[in-house]
C-alpha cells in the first residue's frame, strides 16, 4: 500500500505523471479524476478512444525499434511492478519499458526509463508534436509528466532529475533539461513539477477547491455534463463566448456571473479593468446581456461590409493529426449566382494516404486559383495556416503568395476572424462554425458530427476501405462546407444595431 514520504498513513489517493498533465490542462478534470462521483462521468468520446489506440500502437512501433536491450515490464502486474523495476534498475538495464516508480503518494509510470552516463532518465512517447508552439519549449503538459518522473527518479536515488526526454510522432527522442529556464522567464521544468505536486495534493486534502470554466476542450471531457451543469447553475461568467478561467480571474473584481457582467456600464461610465481594453470588455458585456435577455437575435455593431459574388467557394478542410497532419480532404461548396437563380455543388479532393497528399494539394489549388474573381470563405485561420504547412511540404505545387492570396481579402473571407468574432453579437455560448449554423437554422445529417469524429472515421477507412464510412465522412464534410455558405447568407442579413439595453425589458 502506498504511504506518505517518512510516514506510515496510508494514502488513498496517490499523485501521478497523468494526474500532472491533466492538473496543467484543468484543474477541475484533476480534482474529478480524483475524488468526482463516477456515475457523473460522460461515455468516454469516440475520438478520445481513437487516439488512445492510435498512441498504444505508435508506442509499440516505438519500442520494437528500440531492439532487443531493454527489459519490457508492461505485462507484469501492476502490484509487482515497482520491484520488477527496482530489479531492472539494480541490474543496470539500459531501457526498461513500462516501469513503475513508487515513492510516498507519488507514482510514476513512465513509457521508458533510459540508463545514460550510469544515470537513469525517464521520458514518454507521444503521438504529438513534443514541442510547445515557440517550437522550443516542451508542451506543458508534457513537461509536467516526465518533469514529474525526473523528479522521482532523483529522490529515490535512481537518477539525477536534470533531464528527461518526449519520443515524438516522428519517432525522434527530445531532451529537456529540468532546471533550465524556459523561455520567456525564469521558470523550469522543476520549478513547475513542484508547483504543480503541491497544488494536486491540496486540492486532493480539500485544501484547495477547483472551479470549472467552459472552453473548446471541454467537448471531449468525461466530466463535460457534470461541470456545464455547475457552470449554468451558477451563471458561470465563463458561459460568455471568449472567457476562459484566465480572463474569469481578471473579471473577478468586476463580475463573476453572466448578470453582473452584462449589467457593467458601456461606454464613458466604463469600469476600468487593468488587462481588459475598453473595446474587448463592452463585447463581452454585450454577448452577456445577449444571453441574459430573452428573445434576443443576432445582430452587427457595425456594417459588415461583405456582399455575394457571382462565384463562391466555401471551404473546409479534413486533417489527421495521428499521421503527421495529413490532410485527407479539401472540400468545396460552390455556388453559382445567375441574376435570381444560385446553383450549388459539393467539389472535394481527397488523399487516403502521404503518397496521394501532394496531388490532392495540386488539383485544390488549380480549384480554387481558376477564377480570381470568385469568393473563398473560410471559418477560422484553420484552411489559410493548413494550406501554408502543404506549402512547404511541396513547395513545387504552390508560391507562399500564391496560398496566401486565396484567403486575403477581397479574394478570401475568414468568416469568423473577418466578421463573427469583431463585428456580431450572437445569443450563444460559442461562436464556433456549429453553433452558429445551427442557430441559424441549419442541421447536420450525422447525429456524431465533430471534426474530431471526421478523424475517427478516416482512420478506421484506411484500415477497412469500407465506403459507407468514406461516404459518411464526404457527408460530413460536404456540411461543414455548407454550413459555412449558411453563416455567410445570415451575416448578410444581420442588422445593425446599438448595444442592447440593461436590464432587459420584461
Amino acid at each position: 500500500m502506498l504511504t506518505r514520504l517518512n510516514d506510515t498513513k496510508p494514502v488513498r489517493w496517490a499523485i501521478t505523471g497523468s494526474g500532472l498533465a491533466n492538473l496543467v490542462t484543468c484543474e477541475r478534470r484533476f480534482q474529478n479524476d480524483l475524488l468526482g462521483n463516477p456515475e457523473a462521468r460522460d461515455p468516454v468520446n469516440g475520438f478520445v478512444e481513437m487516439l488512445w489506440r492510435e498512441g498504444s500502437r505508435h508506442e509499440d512501433e516505438v519500442v520494437g525499434r528500440i531492439g532487443h536491450s531493454l527489459v519490457d515490464l508492461r505485462e507484469v502486474p501492476t502490484e509487482d511492478r515497482p520491484d520488477a523495476t527496482l530489479a531492472a534498475f539494480a541490474a543496470l538495464a539500459p531501457v526498461i519499458i513500462g516501469g513503475r516508480l513508487e515513492i510516498g503518494d507519488r507514482v510514476g509510470m513512465p513509457d521508458v526509463l533510459m540508463l545514460v552516463d550510469g544515470k537513469y532518465h525517464a521520458g514518454d512517447i507521444k503521438s504529438g508534436s513534443p514541442y510547445a508552439p515557440n517550437g522550443v519549449d516542451p508542451r506543458p503538459a508534457y513537461a509536467a509528466q516526465v518533469g514529474f518522473y525526473a523528479r522521482m527518479l532523483e529522490d529515490g536515488g535512481w537518477g539525477n532529475g536534470e533531464r528527461c526526454f518526449v519520443i515524438g510522432g516522428n519517432g525522434a527522442t527530445v531532451w529537456f533539461e529540468t532546471r533550465k529556464p524556459m523561455r520567456g522567464g525564469k521558470t523550469t521544468i522543476a520549478d513547475e513539477v513542484a508547483r504543480l505536486t503541491g497544488l494536486a495534493r491540496d486540492i486532493r486534502e480539500g485544501l484547495v477547491q477547483t472551479v470549472p470554466a467552459a472552453c473548446a476542450m471541454c467537448g471531449l471531457c468525461i466530466w463535460n455534463s457534470a461541470c456545464k451543469s455547475e457552470l449554468v447553475e451558477t451563471d458561470d461568467v465563463t458561459l460568455v463566448a471568449g472567457i476562459g478561467r484566465s480572463l474569469r480571474t481578471t473579471l473577478a473584481g468586476s463580475a463573476t456571473t453572466v448578470a453582473e457582467l452584462a449589467a457593467l456600464p458601456i461606454g464613458p461610465a466604463a469600469p476600468a479593468i487593468v488587462g481588459i481594453g475598453e473595446s474587448r470588455l463592452e463585447k463581452f458585456v454585450e454577448r452577456a446581456r445577449a444571453l441574459g435577455t430573452p428573445g434576443t437575435e443576432a445582430y452587427a455593431v457595425r456594417a459588415l461590409n461583405i456582399a455575394p459574388r457571382a462565384r463562391e467557394l466555401h471551404l473546409d478542410l479534413e486533417t489527421d493529426p495521428t499521421d503527421g497532419n495529413l490532410v485527407y480532404l479539401h472540400g468545396v461548396c460552390e455556388r453559382l449566382r445567375r441574376g435570381t437563380e444560385t446553383e450549388e455543388r459539393y467539389v472535394h479532393f481527397l488523399a487516403v494516404d502521404k503518397s496521394r497528399e501532394r496531388a490532392a494539394f495540386a488539383d485544390a489549388m488549380a480549384f480554387l486559383s481558376a477564377d480570381p474573381d470568385a469568393l473563398i470563405t473560410t471559418y477560422s485561420g484553420f484552411e489559410r495556416s493548413t494550406y501554408r504547412m502543404l506549402q512547404r511540404r511541396y513547395p513545387d505545387v504552390a508560391t507562399v503568395e500564391e496560398v496566401d492570396a486565396l484567403f486575403t481579402p477581397p479574394r478570401g473571407l475568414d468568416l469568423y476572424f473577418g466578421a463573427v468574432l469583431p463585428s456580431t453579437v450572437w445569443p450563444l455560448h460559442s461562436l464556433g462554425l456549429k453553433p452558429i449554423a445551427r442557430h441559424l437554422g441549419f442541421q447536420w445529417q450525422d447525429d456524431d458530427a465533430s471534426g474530431a469524429a471526421s478523424i475517427s472515421w478516416f482512420v478506421e477507412y484506411v484500415r477497412s476501405r469500407d465506403p459507407a464510412m468514406l461516404k459518411r465522412i464526404l457527408a460530413y464534410n460536404r456540411d461543414d462546407c455548407t454550413a459555412s455558405m449558411v453563416v455567410f447568407d445570415g451575416l448578410l442579413k444581420l442588422p445593425v444595431r446599438a448595444p442592447l439595453p440593461w436590464p432587459p425589458s420584461s
